[in-house]
């Protein structure tokens, strides 16, 4: 079905759907792809026979004549003799001469008429009218020529703007590295925009990835930040959403094609072998075909046949099929239903750039998160972190921006407890994968993580065949040793023999295994049988390295969150602090990586089974190893853990092989940082990840303040703290709003969030009063407080006080009533006049005292774990970041040192602490079995 062309056209860029063109007098080019070089020669080719006829329509005279007419229209001073020209002028002088001549001379004869300097002559004329504007043309211009050239020259010539429709080349645009390229590609279509009607035809996900990497050009042209769905300039955006309810409506009876087409919104293509493997399709190998063929013809999805494994991915009307017409369980919804859905729940934003309070129908995110329901009826153990439509957003970063690579890391949060514990929660993308899960003791956490990491989701999604290859192949494809070799003998995978070098054979072995295992967990969890337990501990072990060690071969980046609700009763409890500081102290150490060794084999294993199969290795000096999976551990209190987390690596990593304690045998140090992830340092370290992704150009002043304001925002005012995670969320959302957020704007973006979590050492009441202020338009009195912000009045009574000593509120006379107001920009107290204090903040590097040596002249007693501090201190204050790496090999422990307040900045403290008692994790070293 063909639906209408727009009828109204205008210079410039629209971003349309592929259905919404559906003629064929316009240039539509497709492939278009970050190299201007590869597409601007073929839409200058198809441009070419509209110029010439165009030109014929306007000629009066011969071409030389003809072209100077037209160079005195397009550049009116190109005669002048006090006008050099430039070389985008000379180019376009050369094009306007040439594309006249070919109108004029050689019109539509054809080439095997001419004679042969004619035949050249045309050819060489072709070559600069198709060349121009590409650094390839005759002078080497760039797109000042396009400008000055065929861009002025239609201008010119024509009334009403052709149209040039350009087909984005979605993975060529997603996966580009130079960001200088596709900026280069972007000018070149604006330049195009300025003489033509110019369509651009982009997937959602491609329109998301140019709106976050070139934000200012698609502020300018798309104009998305009214509309994040299609251009303002779109006559009728509706329509594509009915022409994908047609294609889609009459799959009512065929669920598995619903669910195939449910599961191919990715970014990437899928192949024909992962849609097989993939359980949530769940569709025989026979039949994947033709069902792909079908939505093929209902131009749902498009194939791509080269290479051995031919390619599937959804069309834009698709991505709006599945987007407008399934719900999360894959069933018809008509898109009338959908908005009415939406309408009901969603409330407008008053103005839209400003960031509006918390909706009432969006649910906070920890809450989502919490809202596990019941896995014994209709849910599942193992859940899709962001798979609903209901997902609040930004759901995967929050997680993942917080976290510090290699590391362990506390944050104070307020976590709800899951309704069910014994859920996990998985989200990836093309690089990262992330694990949330709920402590519930050590067996039972070490058995969600072993499901979680090997579950029906990850390997139908993120271990997928293609990723891993058919034989592993695409594993380290760059080194020359045998594939099973490395994986067997150095990255220790277990329960990978002989028979198990295939994908297929592999995933039924392991799945076999992990069911098995986790049988047992919930038998175990609460049991006395200690050996049973143990040799429980020692293959859930061997089964979360193994899986780590995978996901690392494969470039995944993988992180786990542990959600403790109730740190206070935890830490109250010393059997349960010991079992969490046990559980840690033995998993982390075996996520751990040289190369393509197994770290734990390199320096812990003991059994000379297990060491004959290593792979032999060369130890280079001062070399430290990798862990395969960061940590996060997310609670009330969790930076108050730091002490006995640390205390209890520092006993298992001075555990090491004796030939290494010895120093008979050379080995890699293993470090692992145990951070606080509240604190100064950490809170900028966001900001400066999240600036650098979104390429946001905050000053270092602007930065210092913007960390300033989060410390005061999410967390309290005796502590200097803050949740990353609620910085993480406020920022993102004042990023829709605006590229370059000012301080006003993340405050009302953090003014969004629940008011536990904005301003905690406000009542709720008054966090309400002061987000309903920041949000304000206009000053407001105490009726319309009490109504906005939906608090009694006796609660205004109490609390307006407390809130008109905060920075920026401030009362008004208005018409002789009191009103209050929120100043428009966050006053910050600024260095007095005669002082010398930076506005940057300083940063001093501790370097440790005392590193572990492999040298076999030192003594095993030596060896110990020492504590490298960083500490960061702002003008205004001093404050102590609690990083500590731990480190093996090292010596001595430090007496604590009294700060040193004379010149405004904390000396170093290192605190000796007692060890607690031996943590009763029964777990055996090793942990691998095949």
């Amino acid at each position: 079905m063909r639906t209408r062309q727009p009828t109204t056209r205008k210079r410039g860029v629209q971003l349309v759907s592929p259905t919404t063109i559906s003629s064929t007098n316009g240039i539509i080019c497709s492939g278009i792809s970050p190299r201007m070089t590869e597409w601007l020669p073929g839409v200058l080719t198809e441009l070419r026979p509209r110029t010439e006829q165009s030109i014929r329509t306007h000629a009066t005279t011969d071409p030389w004549r003809t072209s100077s007419q037209l160079l005195t229209a397009t550049l009116p001073r190109w005669q002048r003799m006090d006008n050099a020209w430039t070389d985008d002028i000379a180019e376009a002088i050369a094009y306007t001469r040439a594309i006249t001549t070919l109108a004029l001379t050689y019109t539509d004869e054809p080439t095997e008429t001419l004679n042969t300097y004619h035949q050249q002559r045309r050819e060489n004329l072709t070559d600069i009218v198709t060349s121009i504007g590409t650094g390839r043309g005759p002078v080497n211009a760039g797109l000042g020529a396009l400008a000055k050239g065929p861009v002025a020259l239609h201008r010119e010539l024509d009334g009403q703007p052709r149209v040039i429709t350009l087909l984005l080349d979605g993975n060529a645009w997603t996966s580009l590295t130079d960001r200088r390229t596709g900026v280069r590609a972007l000018a070149a279509i604006a330049v195009l925009a300025s003489g033509f009607d110019v369509r651009l035809v982009a997937s959602p996900a491609v329109q998301r990835h140019l709106s976050n990497r070139y934000p200012d050009w698609t502020d300018c042209h798309f104009d998305l930040t009214d509309s994040r769905d299609w251009s303002p300039q779109t006559d009728h955006p509706t329509q594509s959403v009915e022409t994908a309810w047609e294609a889609i409506y009459d799959l009512d009876t065929e669920p598995g094609k619903r669910r195939l087409l449910g599961n191919l919104q990715t970014a990437s293509a899928r192949s024909y072998r992962d849609l097989v493997n993939d359980h949530a399709i769940d569709v025989a190998e026979g039949t994947i075909s033709s069902y792909v063929l079908d939505l093929e013809a209902r131009d749902l999805v498009t194939i791509d046949r080269r290479g051995q494994q031919h390619t599937v991915q959804l069309t834009d009307l698709g991505h709006q099929a599945v987007k407008q017409c399934l719900d999360d369980e894959y069933a018809l919804v008509h898109p009338d239903q959908r908005r009415l859905d939406g309408c009901l729940t969603a409330t407008p934003q008053e103005v839209t750039s400003t960031v509006s309070p918390r909706r009432r129908g969006e649910i906070p995110p920890d809450e989502w998160v919490a809202t596990t329901r019941d896995p014994d009826e209709d849910q599942e153990y193992v859940q899709w972190l962001t798979d609903s439509a209901d997902a609040p957003a930004h759901l995967h970063k929050r997680f993942a921006m917080a976290a510090h690579e290699d590391a362990i890391t506390l944050i104070d949060d307020q976590p709800r407890r899951f309704e069910d514990g014994r859920v996990g929660y998985l989200s990836h993308t093309d690089e990262e994968t992330l694990v949330v899960l709920q402590w519930g003791g050590p067996l039972a956490t070490l058995g969600r993580l072993a499901g979680v990491l090997l579950s029906d989701k990850a390997l139908s999604k993120i271990l997928t065949p293609s990723r891993l290859g058919h034989e592993f192949e695409t594993l380290h494809k760059h080194l020359d040793h045998d594939i099973t070799q490395l994986l067997q003998r150095g990255h220790q995978v277990g329960w990978f023999s002989d028979d198990e070098t295939t994908y297929d054979a592999w995933k039924d072995r392991i799945t076999t295994v992990r069911d098995q295992l986790l049988s047992k967990v919930a038998k175990l969890t609460d049991s006395d049988d200690t050996a049973a337990r143990s040799d429980l501990f020692e293959d859930l072990h061997g089964l979360v390295a193994s899986a780590t060690q995978l996901y690392h071969a494969a470039g995944i980046e993988l992180t786990t969150t542990v959600r403790i609700p109730d740190t206070g009763a935890l830490t109250r409890n010393s059997t349960n602090l010991q079992n969490l500081c046990g559980f840690l102290a033995k998993t982390a150490p075996k996520q751990s990586v040289y190369g393509v060794h197994s770290g734990y084999r390199l320096l812990f294993e003991d059994r000379p089974a297990k060491l004959r199969r290593r792979l032999p290795y060369e130890i280079e000096n001062h070399a430290t190893m990798d862990l395969t999976m960061s940590w996060v551990i997310a609670g009330p209190t969790a930076t108050e853990l730091h002490d006995a987390i640390t205390t209890a690596l520092r006993e298992e990593l001075t555990a090491v092989r004796e030939a290494i304690a010895e120093g008979t045998e050379a080995a890699p140090t293993l470090e692992i940082p145990v951070v606080d992830g509240t604190t100064y340092p950490a809170i900028r370290r966001v900001i400066d990840d999240i600036a650098m992704t979104h390429d946001v150009q905050w000053t270092p002043r602007e930065r210092q303040r913007l960390i300033r304001l989060c410390l005061r925002s999410f967390g309290p005012t005796d502590t200097r703290s803050a949740c990353p995670y609620d910085v993480v969320v406020s920022l993102l959302r004042a990023l829709n709003e605006s590229h370059s957020p000012t301080l006003a704007a993340v405050e009302r973006a953090a003014a969004t969030l629940s008011p536990e979590r904005f301003r905690p050492e406000l009542t709720p009441t008054a966090t309400k009063l002061y987000a309903t202020l920041l949000h304000a338009e206009q000053p407001l009195g105490r009726t319309a407080l009490i109504k906005r912000a939906d608090i009694s009045a006796s609660s205004y009574d109490r609390r307006i006080q407390t809130v008109r000593k905060l920075e920026r509120i401030h009362p008004l006379q208005v018409d002789g009533h009191r009103r209050w107001t929120s100043e428009p920009e966050i006053s910050f107290t600024q260095p007095a006049a005669n002082t010398t204090t930076p506005l940057v903040a300083h940063r001093h590097r501790i370097q440790p005292h005392c590193v572990v040596s492999s040298d076999p002249n030192k003594s095993a007693q030596t060896r110990a774990i020492c504590v490298q501090t960083e500490l960061f201190t702002p003008p205004d204050t001093m404050i102590k970041d609690t990083t500590l790496p731990v480190k093996l090999d090292q010596s001595d422990q430090h007496a604590a040192q009294p700060a040193d307040h004379t010149h405004g900045t904390q000396m170093p403290q290192y605190a000796q602490t007692a060890a607690p008692p031996t943590p009763s994790l029964h777990s055996k070293q090793g942990g691998e079995n095949r």
